[in-house]
């Protein structure tokens, strides 16, 4: 993925390409032109120096007019030669090489005698032009690339600056800490009102997070009291000697539901505190002891099902956390591993390299393994599951930025927890 200003500076590139290959075409055939007219000025220059000597000269032999005689006046010649331009190509006998020639050709009559008069100049060879030319663009595109990347290393360390320092405030900011971010102001427009847009929505958002984790917080606290009551009051009727069976299974299916929603009401109120990050006590703690404990307290669950322990404990795993959520974290990776085993299933408990290992053997889960740490998604078969234990799971890991993983295979779920 490329940044702004590279794309930026790549598109100018992309366009700069044709734009240098149109001027050195035109370049080529402006050149080009431009020495053969100078080629013919000179020409014509000579030939009027050579029809002043012809005026001034009478004899029959050939008059050479430079040093290499390839430019002469013959006097006597039969036929008149109109004035006209050529070009033709002579071996260079020191250069070993074929060069490029101009010729003029005319004939004077002087005394009714005609004097040919022909010049020959060596011109530019097309091919030496266009080497020429290729080899200066190519140079010039060198450059080109080269001060492209000297720009994008410049505007990356200046221009570009306040932005990566926004950018660098926002990857830092965390609403759940309550601290505060202030975006500075830049000279340049753009950045600045960005700054300014992006103070207005952190200072919003601030406002609505602790709005709404004081409403959580009382909520939460306030439906514990009627759930409380309602809890108390249908036992109460459930003593009542005057009941039929029909009357005693809906109270019965009323306490189960209350239970259900004091128990979820408790798990919202509990996620709330760890994303608020109210749990700050730590210390270190062997996660071994909290695995035996944890499994002791779900010995008749596990008795219910005949599940079977395989349960490695060396070597100790030693963590700084809160005590609470390490026994909530490993509570409910333990209930998890009950609630989706087989009858006479198996669960497996390890360490490795400072990595906790939880498998149980059970029927692939319904849901994709991405929404598996979400709250409220839970298998089609756990239908008296919240669907809030991984999500809490998830919550007390990322407070301390250790991380989990999930595999499936061969009929086993297996959670890697890395401290």
């Amino acid at each position: 993925m490329m940044r702004l200003i590279s794309k930026t500076i790549f598109y100018y590139f992309i366009i700069s390409i044709p734009l240098l290959l149109l001027a050195a075409l035109f370049s080529y055939y402006h050149i080009g032109n431009t020495l053969a007219d100078e080629t013919d000025e000179s020409i014509l220059k000579e030939s009027i120096q050579a029809e002043k000597l012809i005026v001034d000269i009478d004899n029959d032999q050939i008059i050479y007019l430079n040093y290499d005689s390839l430019s002469f006046i013959i006097p006597g010649v039969n036929e008149r030669h109109p004035l006209s331009y050529s070009d033709t190509s002579i071996f260079d006998t020191q250069e070993k090489e074929v060069v490029n020639y101009r010729v003029y050709k005319n004939t004077i009559k002087k005394n009714d005698k005609n004097y040919l008069i022909v010049i020959q100049k060596s011109t530019l060879d097309k091919e030496d032009l266009q080497e020429s030319l290729f080899l200066v663009f190519a140079l010039i595109i060198c450059f080109l690339v080269a001060a492209f990347f000297i720009v994008n290393w410049v505007l990356s360390k200046t221009l570009w600056k306040p932005f990566y320092k926004t950018l660098f405030k926002l990857n830092t900011f965390d609403i759940k800490n309550s601290n505060n971010i202030n975006f500075d102001l830049s000279t340049t427009y753009e950045f600045n009102q960005l700054n300014v847009e992006l103070n207005k929505m952190v200072e919003k958002l601030q406002v609505d997070f602790l709005q709404q984790k004081e409403f959580t917080e009382n909520a939460s606290h306030e439906m514990q009291t009627p759930l409380a009551i309602i809890k108390t009051n249908v036992s109460a009727l459930m003593q009542s000697n005057s009941l039929n069976l029909l009357e005693v299974s809906q109270l019965q299916s009323i306490e189960n539901t209350i239970k259900k929603l004091s128990s979820l009401n408790k798990a919202l109120l509990l996620l709330t505190k760890i994303e608020n990050n109210q749990f700050k006590e730590n210390k270190v703690i062997n996660v071994n002891d909290i695995i035996f404990n944890s499994l002791e307290q779900q010995a008749d669950f596990i008795k219910l099902k005949n599940i079977t322990i395989h349960y490695d404990s060396e070597p100790d795993l030693l963590v700084n956390m809160n005590p609470m959520l390490v026994d909530v974290l490993i509570s409910n990776l333990i209930r998890n591993a009950i609630r989706h085993n087989f009858e006479n299933g198996d669960i497996y408990i390890s360490f490795s390299e400072n990595t906790l290992i939880i498998s149980n053997s059970g029927e692939l889960i319904t849901i994709n393994q991405e929404e598996m740490f979400l709250r409220f998604k839970k298998n089609d078969s756990s239908k008296d599951s919240l669907g809030l234990g991984l999500s809490i799971v998830k919550s007390i890991l990322d407070v301390y930025n250790f991380t989990i993983s999930y595999s499936y295979m061969n009929s086993m779920h297996t959670f890697s927890i890395k401290f």
